[in-house]
């Protein structure tokens, strides 16, 4: 497995690499090769059993990449006879080398597609003939969403070598509560019990527009709705190549007067389910995505979701005003107006809660997930 970072640094991709590991630990056995910039993590450990290996990325400059590119043939070298399939969760410029390992040692790939925009078959083939020309060279691309076969048609990439899986969720960890058990996890959390709190999950990106919602709030929501409040769960630390150091001034600034009594903060959390759990509703703001894993975790949880209209992706997985609530990207209007709307209505939220928890069940389990892959993997080694 191929991924940016892994836990216990947090991002999408390597919480869906860790769940469908888990998921096929007896049927398969699993190496991670992963990133960091983070020095108080080891080279090498174990987690859930499976053995990691971190590569620093500490300096930006010509050097510090050579040195982690010596790295990643070291340990692709010592590794190469127990790997028969490479598993890339996201393709980047790292991921030119791993290609042009994998291919050397006639490994299969895989190349799973995170977020249309980055790094399905337009965008690369828009990123230079070297970048392109090794992303073309998988043996099976996975893409999450409609969106993703959509553009994948557009390339002159075989269709065979295209399949759909979306990502999956752990419908018992991500589960509804009564409002005793929601009452409990606000005041562990130090949460306030009398309120009505809205949740966002992301990095503070200009892509996940965090301002976006926090500026909404402000304009429509705080002055009309008294009992209301955010949570913000994501990294600020701009170490992250995501987080954009400038935003989280902004955010910042403008979050001041509000902060520890209606607007709260959290850095990290390796027990997410229990803020989904203590929260009413949940916004996703972004402007680009692939199939995003707080959308999936919030629904599963039961949660009324406000979601940003994202052709092919987010519009694919929610019905508007059936199991959630969709705004045209950007709009401080629309989304100011659809909270209000769902914070006015709690017939209206616990419905659109009840449909989204159903949706996810019936089509973005975790398990079902794990057995197209068990199903893809056994393919690619027969």
């Amino acid at each position: 497995m191929v991924v940016g970072v892994y836990h216990p640094e947090v991002s999408g991709a390597a919480n869906q690499c860790r769940q469908l590991m888990n998921k096929l630990s007896e049927k398969f056995s699993f190496t991670v090769l992963t990133t960091t910039r983070d020095t108080d993590l080891p080279p090498r450990s174990q987690v859930d059993g499976v053995e990691v290996f971190r590569i620093l990325l500490r300096k930006r400059s010509v050097g510090g990449y050579f040195k982690a590119i010596l790295k990643f043939a070291t340990i692709f070298f010592f590794q190469r006879k127990g790997l028969r399939i490479v598993h890339m969760h996201g393709f980047s410029y790292k991921s030119v080398f791993i290609m042009v390992l994998s291919k050397i040692f006639h490994k299969k790939v895989v190349i799973k597609m995170t977020s249309v925009g980055h790094d399905d078959p337009i965008s690369c083939r828009k990123r230079g003939f070297t970048f392109n020309y090794f992303f073309t060279k998988a043996d099976v691309y996975v893409g999450v969403n409609s969106k993703f076969a959509e553009l994948y048609h557009k390339s002159e990439l075989p269709l065979y070598r295209y399949i759909e899986i979306p990502n999956g969720v752990d419908i018992d960890r991500f589960r509804p509560v009564e409002a005793e058990e929601r009452e409990t996890l606000q005041n562990q959390l130090g949460l306030p019990t009398k309120m009505k709190l809205i949740l966002f999950v992301g990095h503070f990106s200009r892509e996940k527009c965090p301002d976006i919602l926090l500026e909404a709030w402000k304009q429509y929501v705080a002055k009309s709705s008294p009992d209301t409040g955010i949570i913000f769960v994501g990294s600020t630390n701009p170490d992250y190549y995501e987080v954009d150091a400038e935003l989280v001034i902004d955010i910042q600034k403008l979050a001041d007067p509000y902060v520890d009594q209606r607007i709260f903060f959290i850095e990290r959390t390796q027990a997410i389910e229990n803020v989904y759990r203590a929260v009413d509703a949940f916004v996703l703001p972004s402007l680009r995505e692939g199939l995003p894993n707080s959308l999936l975790e919030a629904m599963a949880c039961g949660l009324p979701v406000i979601v940003s209209r994202l052709d092919g992706i987010t519009d694919w997985i929610i019905q508007d005003g059936v199991d959630g609530l969709l705004f045209a990207p950007g709009s401080v209007e629309e989304l100011g107006e659809a909270m209000i709307r769902m914070l006015r209505n709690s017939n209206l939220a616990s419905e659109l809660g009840t449909k989204a928890r159903q949706k996810i069940i019936e089509s973005f389990t975790i398990d079902r997930v794990a057995r197209n892959y068990e199903s893809l993997y056994g393919k690619l080694v027969s």
